[in-house]
């Protein structure tokens, strides 16, 4: 029976998924919406939240949908650099010209930005992945970057994605100027209890299979065992129907979660 759910269209919960076939937890669904409004109004926003809780394949969904005639996304995925270094190296994702001084930089940055906003007539949308690990020299260096016409306009989004501490980081006196400056923040917690089965039966049947393997105290184990971060549920999803392939199972219980946990 598991062979068979296996071999149907390829391996379930293949993270290469198709935007619009993401599944719209209650969480995701907030995190889309507040970036909907934010696209409106641009300006800073802060994602946060657990590894594997689905932040970067948000952003993914969240740009794919962005009109290329009204927007163009930047994605910076490299946090671990010095000053001089972040500078060239949004720079470079600007398209500006590859200079060695700071000012020149900072000058070809905003111009770039000003640039696809006053002649191409697209919104620039900045993403900086695993902001977490950005030095705080960088933080105040992208609100001085992000200071246009004397702080008055927002001419591109800018979004900092990160583990769940950066928030607490960003409050800390020596960083306060720049937390004040953030429009929107947003924590995108882990699945809700209810939610794993349908997480779960949504990326079956995306590869053929309407009917879940899954006896309802294995949902409930596997939501004990990884808290309902997606990434966790879905690792140990397939290692317990590896399991239960390997000892030819008709269905997967509490047991064969327990069983598969040492794998994850």
């Amino acid at each position: 029976m598991l062979q068979a759910y296996w071999n149907l269209t390829g391996r379930p919960f293949d993270k290469s998924i198709k935007p619009q076939q993401l599944f719209m937890s209650n969480g995701f669904k907030e995190l889309l919406s507040r970036l909907q409004y934010m696209k409106q109004h641009r300006g800073i926003m802060l994602i946060s939240g657990q590894p594997g809780t689905g932040k970067t394949t948000a952003l993914r969904a969240f740009v794919n949908e962005l009109s290329e005639l009204s927007f163009q996304s930047f994605y910076v995925p490299l946090a671990t650099v010095n000053v001089l270094d972040f500078y060239r190296q949004l720079n470079q994702q600007l398209g500006g010209e590859p200079f060695h001084f700071k000012a020149k930089l900072f000058v070809s940055i905003q111009q770039n930005i000003k640039d696809l906003v006053g002649n191409n007539k697209k919104i620039p949308v900045i993403i900086f992945d695993e902001a977490h690990l950005l030095k705080n020299e960088n933080f105040t260096e992208l609100q001085i970057i992000s200071n246009f016409n004397m702080d008055s306009t927002d001419p591109a989004l800018i979004i900092l994605a990160g583990q769940p501490h950066l928030g607490d980081r960003l409050m800390r006196p020596i960083l306060k100027s720049f937390y004040q400056r953030i429009s929107l923040k947003y924590h995108l917690l882990p699945l809700e209890k209810d939610e794993v089965q349908p997480f779960i039966e949504h990326h079956l049947k995306i590869k053929g299979c309407h009917q879940s393997p899954f006896s309802d105290n294995a949902i409930e184990a596997i939501f004990k065992n990884t808290a309902g971060v997606p990434r966790l549920v879905a690792a140990l999803a397939l290692n317990t129907m590896t399991l239960g392939m390997i000892q030819k199972s008709q269905t997967l219980t509490e047991e064969h979660v327990f069983q598969a946990t040492h794998e994850l």
